[in-house]
């Protein structure tokens, strides 16, 4: 039987929120853990629209790219 961290009741049942108090239980098992998340497709998307309307922009992107990966 599964116990919430947050409000220590017991459930029969495993979920990934908790029946009594709406907690999330940790840790919550992603599906697939290599695809994007839709935060950084959003973040591409955003960037890929800025580059078609901007013009020159494409530079600029490459360079924040490199200094991103410079980071990492």
């Amino acid at each position: 039987m599964p116990q919430c961290n947050f409000c220590g009741t017991k459930e029969e049942k495993d979920a990934p929120l908790c029946h009594s108090c709406g907690a999330i239980r940790y840790p919550v098992d992603k599906k697939n853990p290599s695809a994007f998340s839709s935060q950084n497709k959003l973040k591409l998307s955003v960037a890929l629209a800025a580059v078609i309307v901007t013009p020159g922009s494409l530079l600029l992107l490459a360079i924040a790219g490199a200094a991103h990966l410079k980071r990492k």
